[in-house]
């Protein structure tokens, strides 16, 4: 059949709130901590909520309305935020690189535990923008020095010295001091902070934390509260770090303790389990020695799992022929050859990154025989699951995975046929042994969606995401999150921009009910081309 264009069929009446819920969701303030900033520097929006509504509140999102004011680091809610509860968000925002007086309408959009977005919450800000630090008026007479070490060891402590001095002539009163960490770290040793600082007084505050077992990096916030002359101010100040880890360093005690259960993934002896021992006539069994005497020059540059991963991927992606003729299951033995299967070059990957001390593991479809389908590798890093696929040509966090245009065909073999997937678990070699990983696949699977969707509208369409899914069942929702992520971006946006959420809606509505029984395409991006073509 062609498809040229989609008739609506029926008329959705859209609503853009519940009905029965008229009470504002919440309170919002927004501040900044200076109106004036040396071009290129940084500053910060202060988000202040109080949740006034009747559930509670799982996101909190800030819109700029002038591109050359840089957003270099989110906050999030830690956990839901309850009724009657309220939270500080700082927004850690870059100022232009040219000087001037800059007119920036800072927007904050809530998102409820009903999946609802509420909007409606903006503040216009004026900051000037200088060329030199000279002509930033003072604030204050806390002067504030932060000192820290740029990059850190997983695992290592590390100093925080604060150096403060009353430059004025009166006393300051210390209301408070916190540093906002990066995930993971913890403060293991606090200096005593005095009360009050004396005119030409000086104090340093020395500071010692941990660093997580994970890379990571961004801006460590201290948060200074004080008193002077009755009048409450705060200093707010950054010092950016990066969390530096090589596991392939590391013993194995230090690994247990950094991976905790995950470990197990670097220590099992075999990749596959007795099922493709017997197909294959031949072992997944790993040589970590000759695995990692080949491989630990790739990494001596990497800062992470996942540099690491992505220079064994590279590597393997240009020594080699890949096709769809598997001969052997062991490692050693495809490492010489070359050319290799898809899934060859997955079993090559997972071994050569298990001895480099990542927790790494092949995964397939299991239709209660065969477990060899659909191979791919998965690696741990950052407290989440990394997928490489060689066959698609993909790398990445599987968040993003969910959202390729493959996925889809993926989540209905799991959802309507008799398919899982599966993480090899081989101890012994004998028979299968496998794990079922489908339910982290599927848990909250419209949630991750939605949130890649909505990272790759522009600001202004984004809320038509929730107008227009906000009739649909939750098939209905994922069908469509399927769809729009499987959208090159250009044409999501331009579908966006040009549509009704009433009639775009309806159209989606129409390919759900036309194609929900019959087998998705292995790129979904074929549906998603009839929804375009209707707008183009």
């Amino acid at each position: 059949m062609r498809y040229s264009k989609f008739i609506p069929l029926i008329l959705i009446f859209l609503i853009f709130s519940s009905g029965c819920l008229v009470k504002e969701p919440a309170k919002v303030e927004i501040n900044i901590d200076k109106n004036a900033v040396k071009e290129g520097d940084i500053f910060h929006i202060i988000v202040k909520v109080n949740n006034t509504g009747k559930v509670a509140i799982t996101g909190v999102n800030l819109y700029l309305s002038n591109p050359e004011f840089k957003i270099l680091q989110t906050p999030s809610l830690q956990e839901p935020l309850k009724v009657g509860e309220i939270v500080e968000l700082i927004w850690i925002v870059q100022a232009p690189s040219n000087p001037g007086r800059y007119m920036l309408k800072a927007s904050v959009e809530i998102v409820d535990e009903l999946q609802r977005t509420w909007g409606g919450f903006y503040k216009e800000l004026i900051i000037n923008v200088v060329e030199k630090e000279s002509e930033i008026p003072s604030f204050g007479s806390l002067s504030v020095n932060v000192v820290s070490p740029e990059k850190v060891e997983g695992g290592n402590e590390f100093g925080v010295d604060i150096q403060l001095k009353n430059t004025g002539s009166g006393p300051i009163t210390l209301r408070e001091i916190s540093i906002k960490l990066l995930e993971g770290m913890e403060i293991v040793r606090e200096p005593d902070v005095p009360t009050n600082i004396l005119p030409g007084e000086e104090h340093g505050l020395s500071y010692v934390l941990k660093a997580p077992y994970i890379p990571e990096e961004g801006y460590m916030a201290i948060s200074i509260l004080y008193i002077e002359n009755g009048e409450e101010k705060r200093e707010l100040k950054n010092k950016f770090i990066k969390i530096i880890w090589k596991p392939w360093s590391y013993d194995n005690e230090t690994l247990r303790l950094a991976y905790e259960e995950e470990y197990y993934w670097i220590q099992l002896p075999y990749l596959v389990d007795g099922f493709w021992k017997e197909k294959f006539n031949s072992t997944s069994r790993i040589d970590r020695g000759l695995l990692r005497n080949i491989s630990i020059s790739l990494v001596k540059n990497a800062t992470s799992e996942v540099e690491a991963a992505k220079a064994v991927y590279d590597m393997i992606k240009s020594r080699y022929a890949l096709g769809d003729v598997t001969t052997t299951t062991n490692p050693s033995n495809i490492l010489p050859q070359n050319r290799i299967s898809y899934e060859e070059g997955t079993l090559l990957f997972t071994g050569i990154l298990r001895s480099l001390n990542i927790p790494a593991r092949v995964v397939t479809f299991y239709n209660g025989e065969d477990c060899t389908e659909n191979a791919i590798a998965e690696f741990y890093s950052a407290g989440k699951w990394h997928v490489v696929d060689f066959k698609r040509g993909f790398f990445g966090p599987r968040e993003e995975y969910i959202a390729t245009p493959h996925f889809p065909r993926i989540y209905q073999m799991m959802t309507n046929e008799a398919y899982n997937l599966v993480a090899h678990a081989p101890e012994e070699e004998k028979g299968h042994e496998h794990l079922d990983v489908s339910p982290e696949y599927l848990a909250n699977i419209e949630e991750s969606l939605k949130k890649v969707v909505s990272e790759r509208l522009d600001p202004p369409v984004r809320p038509k995401l929730s107008i227009v899914l906000i009739n649909m069942n939750q098939n209905e929702r994922i069908f469509a999150l399927f769809l729009f992520a499987s959208a090159p971006e250009a044409e999501l946006n331009m579908v966006f921009q040009k549509a009704d959420p009433k009639s775009l809606a309806t159209n989606v509505d129409a390919l759900y009910k036309f194609y929900k029984d019959k087998p998705w395409p292995e790129d979904f991006r074929k549906y998603w081309n009839i929804l375009a073509e209707v707008y183009k």
